[in-house]
């Protein structure tokens, strides 16, 4: 499978870092900084006197707005890295089976069309075809299906949770769900949360782990984030990245 390899299948993660990194992490990284609107340029303000329906600028609402822009466009960015990562696996992995009883089959003709057929799968269904594909579900199908009823809140319910997103038990809160790397020193049989700036136990060994984490919104409620919860989202990113790598890597 020369033309269709498994960083083919796992690109859109390494894009949806990078782009993260760059964009949205330098816009949470500005409105956590902003106590008062910039002064506008003369470009600006000569826009404004042209515009209509102009209205004073309401610091706390347009920060909120923007914040909430800048989420949108994060989870949008996770969304579409995701739903691109199962379609190429569902191609690559589709090819892998057909290969051992079919060796003169035609890589292009086959992934153009699985392709086109992966376009037209629902997320749910993309969730369902890598067990079949693999003999496994995606360890985190839970957090990705929170993180895809956050983006639906941000764009489609003007940022609030609504009933129909509400995912515990009781129906009446939603919870993002996800797994964050966890740095912490071993001291016997002791674990020790590691702080920046802040020296460990003397002789003791720094360890990287993970725990999982949620976080609650209550009917009606905002979804808002700070910078540090988006960097723990996209933690839970490269966990599903890492799961996807080892599913392809199992022999059909």
């Amino acid at each position: 499978m020369a033309t269709l390899d498994r960083a083919y299948v796992l690109a859109p993660f390494h894009k949806l870092l990078a782009n993260c990194q760059s964009n949205v992490f330098m816009g949470l990284r500005l409105v956590e900084k902003m106590d008062t609107f910039p002064e506008p340029t003369p470009e600006e303000l000569k826009f404004m006197n042209l515009s209509f329906g102009r209205h004073a600028p309401q610091f706390e609402e347009d920060k909120i707005a923007f914040k909430r822009w800048i989420l949108l466009n994060g989870f949008g960015d996770i969304y579409k890295a995701l739903r691109a990562t199962l379609e190429r696996f569902f191609v690559f992995k589709t090819i892998e089976q057909r290969l051992p009883t079919n060796h003169t089959l035609n890589l292009r003709e086959s992934k153009t069309e699985l392709h086109l057929k992966a376009r037209g799968f629902h997320l749910p269904q993309l969730f369902s075809v890598v067990p079949s594909l693999c003999g496994e579900p995606l360890e985190l199908r839970t957090c990705v299906e929170s993180f895809n009823h956050a983006r639906n809140c941000l764009e489609h319910e003007q940022g609030v949770v609504t009933a129909k997103r509400c995912n515990n038990p009781a129906k009446d809160k939603f919870l993002l769900q996800g797994r964050r790397f966890k740095m912490f020193f071993k001291d016997g049989e002791k674990k020790i949360l590691a702080e920046f700036g802040k020296p460990g136990p003397e002789n003791s060994a720094l360890m990287l782990g993970a725990e999982d984490f949620k976080i609650e919104f209550a009917l009606n409620q905002p979804i808002e984030l700070s910078l540090r919860q988006f960097i723990d989202i996209l933690n839970t990113c490269i966990f599903i990245r890492a799961d996807i790598d080892l599913k392809l890597a199992k022999i059909p």
